[in-house]
């Protein structure tokens, strides 16, 4: 099961990313980043043409710190 931080639930629902988009990036993700205590998992989203970044705790992936669209990284 996959919880999600009030931070990670309010961002979400304002930059319009639905909890199945988070959670097909947590089955499949494209690339991991690992910074400090967190981790983050990036899939390219072929129609915003850029990576949706799902962060969660490195110890506990199924904890949702937050998740946008990262305007760094295009992709195709």
């Amino acid at each position: 099961m996959i919880r999600y931080d009030p931070h990670a639930e309010f961002q979400m629902e304002r930059r319009g990313i639905t909890k199945q988009q988070v959670e097909n990036v947590l089955r499949e993700w494209d690339e991991t980043e690992t910074h400090g205590d967190k981790r983050s998992f990036l899939k390219c989203d072929p129609e915003r043409g850029k990576m949706l970044r799902v962060v969660a705790r490195d110890s506990d992936h199924r904890y949702v710190i937050t998740a946008y669209y990262d305007r760094r990284l295009p992709c195709e």
